[in-house]
């Protein structure tokens, strides 16, 4: 006969083989579980990446630069002023050319006065004629402020540097403004200051249109934001030079249809300009890379979450 002790040693030898073995099988399925949040995490990380360099792959192949834009530089306007004079017919003073520059406000006179101090304020003190060569406007960057009556614009234009002319998009605000006098009839204020002849022009921008491309006309063209849109000057027979980060663009200035109000001659050239400004490429694939990075977060986030 088996003692009871023994038969108590036994049921709790059995009874711990059992646990031991549940014990091993629930640590072979943790186990497996953890080897299976691995082998998605991996999975995930490569999916990720490779959505990235795939998409680097194929744009890299289709074009070397997806666009380009530009930063800073100046825009020169030089008049030619017998022929700015000759555009115009007004002749109401004999003394006084029809049609002539009294004022220029580069790019720093320009940026702190309101649209009625372009009208009114005097660098140069009274209303006779000043040189008309040398009128530098400054480039605007990607954001601009206005202060009353002012509507500058910002820069927003881009370009395939191997097809300037066939890619150009957007526009180059320029910083700066000009105030001429028409010789008609005018009026004078209680501060002496001739009115009813005053024309300002200016918060330009520089653009390229294929529209107006014809046989006297390049398709760059200065459109004027100073109280109104109007088109300002057609840029003529147009010289482009891009040479490493330089671009520069040079030619005749010439009367568009925003002077035909005025009694001006659209299509008289009356001076010449120059451009220059320095290129800033934009790499092709860098956001659609970026994209597919961000793409790898995303599913690593949503790995994590599993």
């Amino acid at each position: 006969m088996i003692s009871p002790w023994i038969l108590m040693i036994k049921r709790v030898v059995t009874s711990t083989y059992k646990e031991d073995s549940q014990t091993k099988l629930i640590l072979s399925q943790a186990h497996k579980q953890d080897n299976n949040m691995k082998n998605k995490h991996v999975n995930v990380h490569f999916w990720g990446l490779g959505i990235g360099i795939i998409l680097f792959i194929i744009t890299g192949f289709t074009t070397s630069t997806l666009a380009s834009t530009i930063q800073g530089g100046q825009f020169t306007i030089n008049f030619d002023r017998n022929a700015l004079a000759g555009a115009f017919t007004h002749n109401n003073d004999a003394s006084r050319p029809s049609f002539y520059v009294e004022e220029h406000f580069g790019p720093a006179e320009s940026a702190i006065r309101t649209g009625a101090q372009l009208l009114t304020d005097h660098i140069v003190p009274g209303t006779g004629e000043i040189p008309a060569t040398g009128l530098l406007f400054g480039v605007n960057g990607s954001s601009v402020t206005n202060l009353s009556g002012r509507n500058h614009q910002p820069t927003n234009f881009s370009f395939d540097p191997a097809d300037i002319s066939g890619t150009a998009s957007g526009s180059i605000g320029l910083e700066g403004a000009i105030r001429y006098r028409l010789n008609v009839p005018f009026t004078v204020s209680p501060s002496g200051e001739e009115e009813g002849n005053r024309v300002v022009s200016g918060d330009y921008t520089l653009e390229y249109d294929a529209n107006r491309v014809s046989s006297m006309h390049s398709g760059w063209h200065l459109t004027n934001f100073y109280s109104f849109s109007s088109d300002t000057f057609d840029l003529d027979n147009v010289l482009v030079n891009l040479t490493g980060h330089s671009l520069s663009l040079s030619g005749d200035i010439t009367l568009a249809s925003g002077f035909g109000h005025l009694g001006g001659q659209p299509g008289s050239v009356v001076g010449d300009f120059s451009f220059q400004t320095t290129v800033v490429p934009i790499p092709a694939a860098i956001w659609l890379f970026g994209a597919g990075l961000a793409g790898l977060r995303i599913f690593r986030g949503r790995n994590n979450e599993l």
